[in-house]
This record gives C-alpha cells, structure tokens and sequence, in this order.
C-alpha cells in the first residue's frame, strides 16, 4: 500500500489536468482522483474551447519567464506539439505595451523574431487581409512571428487521457458540497446524485464555479469565503463558417489582437478543414469581461457567478454581448465585415484575480484543502508546466516567492498581468 496522501482534484480543466498528470507521474503508486461535471472535457470549463493564444508576449516580466517555459514544451513535447500552430501574433495597439513586451525580452536575454511596426507600414508589409482594418487611434503595431495557437479542446482531451493512462482515476459527477470532519479539516465531496467521494487532500481547480462551491459547502464559515479573491468574469466569443474561397486566408493570418477601443478584442485562425464539405471556421473572441453578481442567500454574500440555467446559459449570450463582438469583427475586417455573421456564440467563464496571478495554495483556515486556480484569462498556455507548481504546493516545496504571489492572502497593488480583463461591467446592464 502506498504511503503517499490520496489526492482528490475537483475540476478538469487546465489546472486540474496539469496538476493530476504531474501528481501521477511523480507518485506512480499514489490515488489521483479527478471529477468533472461530465465526461471529459467538460464544455462548461474555460480550458475548453476551439482555440487558445499561446504567447510570451507580457508587458510582466514574471509571466513572461513563466511562458516562455511553457511554450518550449508546446514545441517540443509529443503530447503538445501536434495541437500548437506557431502563425504568430500581432497586437495593435494604442499604449506602450509593445516596447514594455521588447524590453522584457531584452532583460531575459531572449532572441526574438518580434518588432515594432507603424500602422502604415504594418499594412505594406502583411498584405491585404488588414486593408480595411481601423487604425484609427493605434500607436503601432508589435509584432512576433514566434508566437502562435493551439487547438484547445484537442490538446486538453489529450493531456486528459495521457493522464489516465498513467494511472489517474476520472469521474464524472457534479458536485453537491465539499464534506468536513469534526474537527472542520476538508474530507471530500458530496456528489449530486449522493455519492462520497473521499481523499487526505482536495484540490479545488473549479475556476469561475469556486466562490458559489465554498459558499454553498459552508456558508457559516467567513475564513473560507473568497471575499474578493478572485470573481468570476466572463468573455464573449463567436464564430463564423466561411466557404473556401472566402476561408482559406484566414489560416495563414496571424493571431490579430486589436487593443484599441471600440475594437477591443481579436480573431485566430483555425486550421483548414478536413473536407471540402466542411467550412473554415474562424474565432473571434471580445477582449473585455463582464460579471454576474448574485445574492447567495445561505452566506449573505454577494459575488459574481455563472448564470444557473441550463449549461450556463453560455451558447444564448445577451443582445449587448453580441454587439460587443460585433465592435471586434467589424474593426478588424473593416466595412467587408458587415457582410459576415456569426454562426455561433460561446460566453466563457473564468476565475479572475485582482492582479491577474494565480491562487495555488493552502487553504490556510482549512486542513486539506487546497486552490489551484485564478487562470484570469490568461493561465490556459501553462497547460503543460502549471501541474509542477501545483504539486510543489502539495508537498510544501513550492519556492516561497511564488507560495507568496500565488498565496490565499497576498498584497493588491493594483497592477496585473492581464489587467484589461477585470469584470468590472455587470453582464445585466449591457
């Protein structure tokens, strides 16, 4: 019998998975139970979706270091090369994150195939898929041909099974409430259909659905609430299917992000179809999140929480939100874009803290229970390397300048990493 703690992880998303998989591999004969709403990969989770930005392009020099490791294995590793298309990344902007970018890699000693261009001369060199595009009000334009995407649902699924086949244990159940001992230590979880499940430590990676789970599992006890720790945002994306003669340039552009209001937001590229049946699909995503505050009664709180109707009511997105993206297609094609429509819609949910760092951490009030979440809209590229982190959490090893900036109680000073993507706009009141 193992002499290793049993490990329950709650949520299969990128934290989740990355976090069972390193646990497995480094303690082969440990228990590594992970649960999930549904069948793998769950819809609901933000690590779900067609397509991701993997970048190291970070005005924080921190997250930069941090990318940078990851993307190495995006390139190299076997089990995350095939998804990982490096087309790379140009950002229009109207601040000086570019240079601040540029000089983070100066400082880290990083070649790299990036650069800062002039609107004008931004539209001589890429040709004409950015004719139309509004410049108006943009500074310049950075670019790095090094970045790129990955197929987010394809390399989660993977990364999933991988885990499994090392010996994780996978089931799908939604979760009712956390269970604890007498003497208030975290022993597990009650399932919707009142199934036990127990473990020596539980991991919540539940993303957006944390606050509401914490609340719910013990609304009388103030220290385990998250009071404002993280809040759950949401961002809107769309898609368009295009015929091939309309299609095909959208797979060899790059990741376009347009920073500049009203515009707000970006449009990746999808690898071609398998078939001549079957249209190209095109991602367009709102670079801008909206919140949905609730009153939970039990608690007396109030936070922010995906909506209660069915599948979060994610594919039924608002009329205001469909403007938002809108403002997206429009000042990225330009007056040609008026022509194209959106096929479908996703309203994606994710847990973001005030800084934008990650919570992977001790629950300090709570034995045996531990977060590793916060992705903040920007965690889902440390798909390969996050678990590592998690694990050093688990086994007190975690370097304390990172137990520090990724700890339940840490200093606000009012910066971030991805700082443009604080929910502060109520999604009712669009």
């Amino acid at each position: 019998m193992s002499s290793q703690p049993s490990y329950l992880i709650i949520g299969a998303g990128v934290f989740g998975v990355s976090t069972a998989y390193h646990l497995i591999k480094k303690y082969p004969e440990a228990s590594v139970h992970l649960v999930d709403r549904t069948q793998y990969p769950c819809q609901l989770a933000a690590s779900w979706d067609w397509n991701k930005v993997v970048r190291a392009d970070y005005g924080d020099l921190f997250y930069m270091e941090k990318a940078l490791e990851a993307i190495q294995l995006w390139r190299e590793d076997p089990l995350f090369k095939p998804f990982y298309y490096q087309s790379g990344i140009i950002k229009i902007n109207n601040s000086d994150l570019g240079r601040d970018t540029l000089e983070n890699y100066k400082k880290l000693g990083v070649k790299v195939n990036a650069k800062i261009v002039s609107p004008d001369r931004f539209k001589e060199e890429y040709g004409s898929f950015f004719e139309h595009t509004d410049f108006s009000n943009a500074k310049d334009v950075f670019v790095n041909e090094d970045s790129g995407w990955a197929e987010a649902a394809k390399a989660l699924t993977a990364y999933t099974d991988a885990a499994i086949n090392s010996g994780v244990e996978y089931t799908a159940k939604e979760i009712d409430v956390l269970t604890f001992g007498t003497d208030g230590a975290c022993t597990g979880v009650l399932t919707k259909d009142g199934t036990n499940i127990t473990a020596d430590r539980i991991v919540l990676a539940t993303g957006a659905g944390t606050a509401k789970l914490l609340a719910d599992s013990a609304p009388s006890r103030k220290d385990l609430q998250v009071n404002g720790r993280l809040v759950a945002g949401a961002v809107i994306t769309g898609i368009v299917n295009l015929d091939p003669k309309n299609g095909q340039q959208y797979t060899k552009i790059p990741v376009t992000v347009h920073g500049v209001p009203p515009t707000r937001g970006e449009v990746m590229p999808l690898t071609a179809p398998l078939s001549e049946k079957e249209p190209y699909t095109v991602k367009f995503c709102r670079d801008e999140a909206y919140k949905n505050t609730v009153k939970h009664e039990a608690s007396g709180q109030e936070f922010s929480s995906p909506p209660s109707e069915p599948n979060q009511a994610q594919r039924r997105p608002n009329e205001g939100l469909k403007k938002r993206l809108d403002l997206v297609k429009d000042g990225i094609l330009g007056e040609p874009g008026k022509e194209v429509k959106f096929d479908e819609y996703r309203v994606c949910w994710d847990a973001v803290t005030p800084t934008q760092d990650f919570i992977i951490t001790p629950q300090p009030h709570c034995q045996g229970l531990y977060l590793a979440t916060g992705g903040s809209f920007h965690g889902w590229k440390f798909m390969p390397t996050i678990g590592r982190y998690v694990v050093a959490m688990l086994d007190g090893t975690l370097d304390p300048s990172l137990a520090k900036r990724w700890g339940w109680d840490r200093e606000n000073n009012g910066g971030g990493a991805h700082s443009h993507l604080l929910p502060n706009i109520e999604m009712r009141d669009l």
